[in-house]
Order: structure tokens, then sequence, then C-alpha cells
């Protein structure tokens, strides 16, 4: 594993193998710019809100998911139709990141104006209830009155972490609820996997134990300033 350093911060990057792109989702990455500059994940994070990662349906190898077979002698391996993630950010050049950078910074301070009072935003996509099996087979599984919803969103600003509680106003009422875990989401498939926090231009799933009917499509779900 070869290592470089952070054109921004000076850090120390660990440059890992390209990964077969069947592979789950395994942490935000570092970013291989247009000319051949490297950025940390942690730098790279405070653009997103201008540059999030896309996702993609696209026909292409993977060993991991289709796993492989020997035709004539040769190793080949299977093909098949993946969600992939693409960075928009690797089309940038060193100094068009730079720019970005400043950008970035001003675009979360136009959305703080939007939101008084808030440390972090998302816009909701769908919810939907997760049940949790207590037992059975996987013909016939049984499942607990266990109530865990899980809520698609797009991080609009700051950063959403578990314990944190959203709130959402519907008639001159408010409701709140305390998000439990943070998923990785890419609006393709499943929630992937736990994450520490979500971030601004990044799509996430919030968890919570508790009904959550007042979540629809479209809301702007808001973490408070203590």
């Amino acid at each position: 594993m070869e290592n470089s350093i952070c054109s921004i911060c000076g850090k120390t990057i660990n440059v890992s193998p390209v990964q077969d792109p069947g592979y789950a989702f395994s942490g935000w990455p570092n970013v291989t710019l247009k000319d051949g500059n490297m950025v940390c994940s942690d730098c790279a994070e405070k653009v997103r809100i201008l540059y999030p990662l896309r996702s993609s349906k696209r026909f292409m190898e993977s060993e991991t998911r289709f796993g492989s077979s020997f035709i004539h002698g040769k190793s080949v391996t299977g093909k098949g139709w993946l969600n992939v993630l693409t960075d928009p950010l690797e089309e940038l050049t060193l100094e068009e990141f730079k720019q970005a950078q400043i950008d970035a910074e001003k675009a979360a301070q136009d959305m703080a104006a939007r939101l008084p009072g808030a440390k972090a935003a998302a816009e909701a996509d769908f919810t939907y209830r997760h049940h949790v099996k207590s037992g059975g087979t996987d013909i016939k599984p049984h499942y607990s009155d266990k109530k865990e919803y899980v809520v698609c969103v797009k991080v609009l600003y700051g950063e959403i972490c578990p314990g944190d509680v959203v709130s959402v106003s519907h008639r001159d009422r408010e409701y709140t609820a305390k998000v439990e875990e943070v998923w990785f989401w890419n609006y393709l498939d499943s929630p992937q996997r736990a994450i520490d926090k979500a971030f601004a231009g990044t799509t996430a799933a919030l968890w919570f134990h508790q009904d959550v009917p007042f979540i629809y499509p479209g809301d702007i779900l808001v973490v408070k300033e203590s």
C-alpha cells in the first residue's frame, strides 16, 4: 500500500488498491483529482454540499458480486448490473478544488441563514418500517413487535449523528424523534451499514425506535442548536 499527501491539509493518505466495484460501501473515499493531486476524505467532506457522490446503475464486472469461472483455462469474472458511486470531485483540478472550498463555505452560510437555529437539516425521501426478526426460519420467519422505522434522507446542511433529535413541523405543531443510528444509503440500494455521521451533500438512512407517522417525503428534518 502506497502513501501520498493530501494537497490541502498535508495529512498522509494510504492509497488503497482499486476495489472490485461490487464491494459494499466501506467508508468515505479519499479523492484523486483530475490533475493527479490527492485530497483526503476529511477535506473532501467539506465540499460535498456542492459535489455530492452520485450513484448510477452500470453493467460491469464484479467477482465479489457475481463470482468467476474458468472458461478455456482462463478465469473470467462475472458481469451484471451494479449500483456504482461516482465522484464529481475527480473532474476538478487542485485549483478548482480550492475554489470549491470557498464556494462550499458560502453555500453552508446561505443554508444556515435559511434555517436559523439549526445545527443540521435533511430532506426526507421516504420512510419504511424495519421488521425485526425474533425467530423462525428464513422461509417462515417470526417478527417481534419492536418498533424500528427508517427515514432515507438527503442531508442539506451540517451533520447528523446517532443521538441527535430531529424536529419537523406540520400545521403549527412540532414533532420530534431521536435518531438511534445513521446508515449509509446511496439512493439505489437498501441502506448498507452503520456510519458515525452523515454530512451535507450525502444521502443516509436515519433509524428511529418509535413511530414517525409525522415524517413525509419532502419534509425538512432539523437538528436544533443546543
